[in-house]
């Protein structure tokens, strides 16, 4: 049984060996958890381009002692966004796809709050990396092998065509914007000469624009959605993410009595099938921009509350449901517990690219109809995928995350199950064989890791078994309890765990 768990005072998981190596060094030259996790988002940005990065959005939820903590940098879609241009095209890359990156408006934000050493300090091992160059993981020649041709039209071509697996990359354009960033702090990327140069780029590109709209971008202190079930109180990230979705379906394992399915049965699978697609309509048809939402989105965080107001609902939405790339890690120094994912939505984004890193696509994820509150709008955040469960209890804190798209809600809910109905060891319950539902409505799809044991298909849900470890997306846990933290990585990833 393939393990990656760390145990120790302090540590990391991380989906890169090198970006874990990274926050360790952090941690052990005296910084705290929002200091490392500046340092590993930086390095996963340069080694994992295709995944995340400053042109991308990010959020966090963590713990602070007793205390919950989450912040969320979602970037909106320009003022001049051509929503008719958009609705007619149905673009999934291109200039019609591009949001206003959030990242580095996060790095500032808990740098302000919460670090304790210079930004240069943090930001210079992924400076070095993207400088002198490193071998090119499992995962981005993969990548970039896989999305040569979707992305062949755009400037992506120039930067990361031909990379291959243990390929040495460097890319010297990224550095100097790392480092302009490091030495003049996160504003200059949204206010100053950076912020400039990014918009000219964007505009030849043919994104409609403006400085203005990188100077309105702000990341959000954010009021995390709260559960309370079995003895616990759960924790998920607020709309425009789909983290309710999470809490929904945690909600239906108990309230539906499907704790009580053992672990490998084929009804188990089938059980999940009404509360998945239910939990989905809600997210596709009220979830959105805050903004531009007409519900209180705590009053249905549970199962049944949602049901409420399902009940005469339809599902004629037509966003595309997706599995995307994304990259997440736990860090811990002992005293916090810190959950950070960040995601450019497809692989590379938008296939535009701006000083030298891509610009993502989260625009791609408005739906394509009108009246709701993920409709395409100018200056209007599309539905976010990234999202993270936080659970306390009396003793532990947990932080779960993963890479997992459309699919993270269902994610969570299988390793929580993992861990607290089936009693499984950390590391086991990230291990352990998956399902996942792929298609949610009409014609409902599952995918079944080997070997649980399948249901039969039929016209109203077709049944895809695949082999173990091949489902999409992979989880990392964070655990801290009263002497210690465990990290444990996903045996799916290419990441590791390390503590100290």
């Amino acid at each position: 049984m393939p393990i990656k768990i760390a145990i120790g005072k302090k540590g990391i998981t991380s989906d890169h060996p090198l970006a874990a190596k990274i926050g360790v060094e952090i941690l052990e030259k005296g910084g705290n958890a929002f200091d490392a996790a500046i340092a590993v988002s930086a390095a996963l940005s340069v080694v994992q381009p295709h995944m995340g990065g400053p042109g991308g959005d990010a959020f966090l939820l963590g713990f602070i002692g007793d205390d919950v903590v989450a912040y969320s940098s979602a970037g909106r879609s320009p003022s001049g966004f051509p929503v008719e241009d958009f609705m007619r095209f149905n673009p999934l890359r291109g200039p019609l796809t591009v949001t206003i990156p959030g990242l580095v408006y996060l790095w500032g934000s808990i740098h302000d709050e919460h670090a304790t050493l210079p930004l240069e300090d943090l930001l210079k091992p992924a400076i070095d990396l993207a400088y002198k160059g490193f071998y090119a993981g499992w995962f981005l020649g993969l990548a970039s092998s896989a999305y040569e041709k979707d992305l062949e039209n755009y400037k992506w071509i120039q930067y990361f065509k031909g990379i291959r697996t243990g390929v040495r990359v460097v890319n010297r354009e990224m550095a100097s914007t790392l480092r302009l960033i490091a030495s003049r702090g996160y504003e200059e990327f949204y206010y100053g000469d950076l912020a400039e140069l990014l918009v000219e780029e964007l505009q030849e590109q043919g994104v409609n624009v403006g400085l203005d709209d990188f100077m309105e971008h702000e990341s959000v202190k954010s009021k995390p959605l709260k559960l309370e079930v079995d003895g616990k109180v759960l924790y998920e990230l607020p709309p425009s993410t789909q983290g309710i979705t999470t809490l929904q379906l945690i909600s239906a394992l108990y309230e539906l009595d499907l704790y009580k399915e053992p672990f490998d049965s084929p009804s188990r699978i089938i059980e999940w099938s009404k509360p998945i697609k239910r939990a989905y309509m809600f997210r596709d048809l009220y979830v959105g921009d805050p903004d531009h939402m007409n519900i209180a989105p705590q009053t249905y965080v549970k199962y049944s509350a949602m049901e409420t107001i399902l009940r005469d609902s339809q599902t004629s939405t037509t966003r595309e449901h997706t599995y995307s790339d994304t990259t997440f890690f736990v860090v811990s120094d002992g005293e916090a517990l810190v959950g950070f994912i960040q995601s450019l939505f497809y692989p590379f984004g938008s296939g535009l690219i701006a000083r030298g890193f891509p610009i993502q696509n989260r625009a791609a994820g408005f739906t394509r109809r009108e009246g709701l509150p993920n409709s395409p709008a100018p200056k209007k955040l599309p539905l976010h995928t990234l999202s993270i469960l936080a659970i306390s209890n009396d003793r532990e804190k947990y932080i779960i995350g993963c890479v997992g798209g459309d699919y993270r809600p269902q994610l969570h809910l299988r390793v929580y199950e993992n861990i607290f109905v089936y009693k499984m060891p950390i590391a086991k319950a990230i291990e352990a064989p998956r399902f996942i539902y792929t298609k949610f409505y009409n014609t409902q799809e599952v995918v079944i890791e080997k070997p649980l044991t399948s249901p039969q298909s039929s016209d109203a849900l077709k049944i895809k078994n695949i082999d173990y470890f091949s489902t999409p997306g992979h989880v990392h846990v964070g655990v801290l309890r009263e002497d210690r933290v465990e990290l444990v990585n996903d045996p799916r990833s290419e990441g590791i765990a390390l503590a100290i």
